[in-house]
């Protein structure tokens, strides 16, 4: 996603040889087959998620919900990370919220609730669940974390939102609902790194900033200064220091949100 008034027209999530496989082909990629209670997808086309379970379906297991940047539909892009967290024990829900031209910014946040509406019947006895998301993926996961409770969905007990943005030129904006809907007792962490030429930190700080009914203790803006991983699609590494930047922090949100 873009900065909200410096930077024109770029398809922001990821590079495009990355994103070059169409949605059905990645959710082929990642799963295992029909039948398969470890890995199937649920819905069809943009409202549509692959859902990777661990071994072992113990009762309340957390959900991780992970939602794609722009343009980023083949789930394989983030699939070191997505298999990281099942190998913990977690449950992980990728929507499918697009498709090409990738123009679209008024459905994607009804085809994220319409996926996870999906996929959560297919998770009976979960627990804890965690909104996270890359680019406009992040700025999605507090979006739905606004509109859970009038969408029926589960609450997200935390968000977490890496190097997030909403903008796609002056045209084109990543419209959602207020944040001051979510609930006051979610944990809100956003990253965002100066050295991101795509979306820079505008938009983490605004993600912040505005949902005053979360404690301020409960919201924090984390500033990425290594440059090794400042860059838009870093969070797409596999390597030991990606690992520790954005892998990180996102198992302890969940360790914190499954602690009794």
């Amino acid at each position: 996603m873009l900065g909200p008034s410096r930077r024109g027209w770029l398809l922001a999530a990821i590079a495009a040889p990355i994103v070059a496989g169409a949605a059905i082909g990645a959710l082929v990629l990642l799963a295992s087959g029909d039948g398969d209670e470890r890995r199937f997808s649920v819905g069809e086309g943009v409202r549509s998620a692959l859902v990777l379970r661990p071994e072992r379906h113990a009762p309340g297991r957390p959900v991780v919900v992970f939602t794609h940047g722009w343009t980023a539909i083949d789930p394989e892009a983030y699939g070191a990370w997505m298999r990281h967290l099942a190998d913990r024990g977690v449950d992980v829900v990728m929507p499918v919220y697009q498709e090409r031209p990738f123009v679209d910014v008024r459905t994607p946040l009804a085809n994220v609730i319409a996926a996870l509406r999906a996929a959560f019947r297919r998770l009976p006895g979960h627990g804890p669940v965690v909104a996270a998301g890359h680019s406009a993926g992040g700025a999605l996961s507090a979006d739905w974390a606004a509109s859970a409770r009038s969408a029926g969905l589960p609450r997200p007990a935390a968000v977490y939102a890496v190097y997030p943005g909403r903008g796609l030129g002056r045209a084109l904006l990543l419209r959602g609902p207020s944040l001051r809907t979510i609930d006051p007792a979610t944990r809100l962490l956003a990253l965002a790194s100066p050295r991101d030429a795509v979306v820079g930190t505008e938009w983490a700080r605004a993600m912040i900033a505005e949902p005053t009914q979360i404690p301020r203790a409960r919201r924090e803006l984390r500033i990425v200064r290594d440059p090794r991983v400042g860059h838009h699609n870093a969070p797409l590494a596999t390597d030991p220091v990606a690992q520790r930047t954005f892998w990180r922090p996102l198992d302890r949100l969940l360790a914190r949100a499954a602690a009794p």
